[in-house]
């Protein structure tokens, strides 16, 4: 797949049909991940692959009372009522979960996480897999319970949950407001703007 069609086909798949990515994909799409850029090249990052749907709806049950707990008093009430519904998945059904580690909580560290989930994804669209990143998981990350179930030892950082699997229906393209661009210092050449076009 072309890079470009890859960077604008890559979507945030909320539904997945019920058969879960072979081990060897799955290892492949991690090794695409770990091509990321990295600080001093530390390669401060590891994943847990979590799969099966009903261990996968267990979690999302813990994930969406610690999501609820989480939130703000000013959360708008409609995102509290989606998190009380039991109806509701936080992982939409996915047949796997990976969570991206860091080795620290050390910002960098976090950082290149965020860099390798980025590939991680493209990765996972070339190969015909969605993904989409689970905000909603964060709180639940943290807690001691995800930690026993993850096999995260205390000292190193859960950063992102991130559900992979052969996408049931793929949504349209978003819109996409055009960057905010800032040009400082000296003019580029005209052939040079040209070609980033």
């Amino acid at each position: 797949m072309d890079l470009r069609d890859a960077i604008y086909g890559r979507r945030a798949i909320r539904d997945y049909r019920p058969e879960a990515p072979s081990a060897d994909l799955l290892a492949l799409i991690l090794t695409d991940a770990v091509q990321a850029p990295n600080s001093i090249d530390r390669q401060g990052w590891s994943f847990v692959v979590l799969h099966g749907r009903s261990e996968l709806a267990e979690c999302s049950r813990q994930a969406k009372d610690a999501a609820r707990a989480s939130l703000p008093h000013d959360a708008p009430a409609d995102l509290s009522a989606m998190l009380a519904n039991p109806e509701f998945d936080i992982f939409y059904n996915a047949p796997a979960l990976i969570v991206i580690v860091a080795d620290s909580a050390e910002p960098m560290l976090v950082e290149d996480c965020c860099l390798a989930a980025a590939t991680l994804m493209l990765s996972a669209h070339a190969h015909g897999l969605g993904t989409c990143p689970i905000g909603f998981a964060d709180a639940w990350l943290k807690t001691p319970q995800a930690r026993t179930k993850l096999e995260i030892p205390e000292h190193r950082a859960p950063v992102m949950a991130i559900i992979i699997g052969v996408p049931a229906t793929i949504p349209p393209p978003p819109g996409r407001r055009p960057p905010i661009i800032r040009w400082l210092g000296a003019p580029l050449p005209a052939k040079a703007i040209a070609a980033v076009a």
